[in-house]
């Protein structure tokens, strides 16, 4: 499925709940981050779409705020150091965001757990810090 057909079929909602795989948040991150005119507006867009999609296939509790802005941050920092990388590009020099536990670098599974991660992007507990944005 190419780059188009994927955001197509995840924008409609018509993308099969089983092909939403963490890599697939991945490749969804990469496009936006790399078709918005902003950061800020690409996680703008995710945010608004992973909703979105998770109410279409009836899943109300499944947005989780803190884990969304974590992956973008990661991925945006990939992004701007491989500026000229498709999204199997990204795959092949940032394998380790493709690991589905990356996140337990910089939290706890007590706090990304947590309600209030949920709810809202918390800061990492342990001693890694994401990568800087600006947004």
């Amino acid at each position: 499925m190419s780059d188009d057909e994927f955001l197509e079929a995840f924008e409609n909602t018509t993308l099969p709940r089983e092909e939403w795989t963490h890599a697939a948040h991945l490749r969804m991150a990469f496009l936006y981050l790399r078709r918005e005119s902003s950061e800020a507006d690409a996680l703008a867009t995710m945010r608004r779409r992973i909703q979105a999609y998770n109410q279409a296939h009836g899943n109300r509790r499944g947005y989780h705020e803190t884990i969304t802005v974590a992956f973008a941050r990661l991925v945006a920092d990939a992004g701007r150091r491989l500026p000229e990388a498709d999204f199997e590009g990204l795959r092949n020099a940032a394998r380790e965001l493709f690991d589905s536990e990356v996140l337990l670098r910089y939290y706890t599974r007590e706090c990304l757990a947590s309600p209030k991660a949920r709810a809202v992007f918390v800061a990492p507990d342990r001693d890694e810090a994401l990568p800087p944005v600006d947004w």
